[in-house]
């Protein structure tokens, strides 16, 4: 049953609603167990949302954490394959070379969680296994690979959530960016990691931003804070801030992303009818000397796609039966 809650005053004062249903002789005692009671299922609640949440485990590997088994990933390939320039003393594959974006939409704890595998270590621009680190060979060049993506270097997803009130449906204008940015959009107020008026782009500044204007060009640089925005901030977790040899993919996370999307105007999704956004992929650094970018796509955008999770016994999306029910209620009866 839904309690209905009102503002009943007694005496001047609220009246507790426990009170007016044990009735009007419930002894205090009564309502102490009962205002436990009540306040244990609001902790047990908060308990089973965070069990959800802490079942999905990230270990730095997207091949792992995003397997193409679960209906819940979409994965998302860089048609390209290696296709990241580097200079011809730099032989091996850069860590900017994106090989797959992953998505998957975690219903049940209210996640949206994000996977970048790269060819190398992501960051690690010259691909000598170390993304904090310059190699002789990009020294000799003049370039910096900048740890912990700092400076110019920078990871991140554009997203396109809808346009269209009342619909899922995306329009084409990416609304939010999530990652590392390179820096700030004209316009912007001062990011969350500023500190004394100085903002030092590295890992300190991830998080979810909204995304300045249409362009696609440089979206690592349409990174902007709003004064007022109703949606962020906003919880996103970067799961792997240091990338390594043993744990060498980005993992990124959306927390209470339903709240989010309320905040932002667009509709809830569930786990089981289908809903779709558009995305954006950037990887690289300006101080690299030489070393390309990723996009992915190679210009434009994509449309992820989550598809039905749940038919039911009519082969409706999300149905519950009654659509090839026989007069007797019976799906798909004589």
């Amino acid at each position: 049953r839904r309690w209905r809650r009102e503002s009943l005053k007694l005496s001047g004062a609220r009246a507790n609603p426990l009170a007016s249903l044990l009735g009007a002789h419930a002894t205090a005692t009564e309502l102490a167990t009962m205002m436990t009671f009540a306040a244990a299922l609001v902790a047990a609640a908060a308990v089973a949302a965070a069990a959800a949440r802490a079942q999905q485990t990230f270990t730095g590997n997207v091949d792992t954490d995003f397997p193409e088994s679960n209906a819940a990933v979409v994965r998302v390939p860089d048609v390209g394959f290696e296709d990241v320039g580097t200079p011809t003393t730099i032989t091996e594959t850069s860590g900017y070379d994106i090989d797959y974006v992953a998505f998957m939409f975690d219903s049940t704890g209210d996640a949206l969680h994000f996977g970048i595998r790269c060819y190398a270590v992501c960051g690690d621009a010259d691909g000598d296994g170390d993304p904090s680190g310059t190699s002789a060979a990009l020294v000799m060049l003049g370039g910096t690979d900048n740890a912990n993506f700092e400076e110019s270097e920078s990871f991140l997803l554009a997203l396109d959530f809808g346009g269209t009130a009342g619909t899922n449906a995306p329009d084409g204008v990416m609304d939010f960016i999530i990652g590392y940015p390179a820096g700030a959009a004209g316009g912007s107020q001062p990011f969350p990691c500023e500190a004394a008026g100085v903002t030092t782009f590295d890992v300190r500044c991830f998080g979810v931003y909204r995304y300045a204007g249409t362009s696609l060009v440089q979206p690592q640089y349409r990174f902007t804070v709003q004064a007022g925005d109703a949606a962020l901030p906003h919880p996103a977790v970067d799961n792997n801030p240091s990338p390594s040899a043993a744990a060498p993919h980005l993992e990124w996370t959306i927390e209470r992303f339903n709240e989010f999307r309320r905040n932002a105007g667009f509709p809830e999704v569930g786990g089981t009818e289908p809903w779709s956004f558009n995305m954006l992929a950037f990887a690289g650094s300006f101080d690299d000397d030489g070393v390309g970018e990723d996009n992915l796509p190679n210009g434009g955008i994509l449309l992820v796609e989550f598809t039905c999770q749940r038919f039911d016994e009519c082969d409706v999306c999300a149905g519950d039966g009654t659509a090839c029910a026989d007069c007797a209620g019976t799906p798909n009866g004589g």
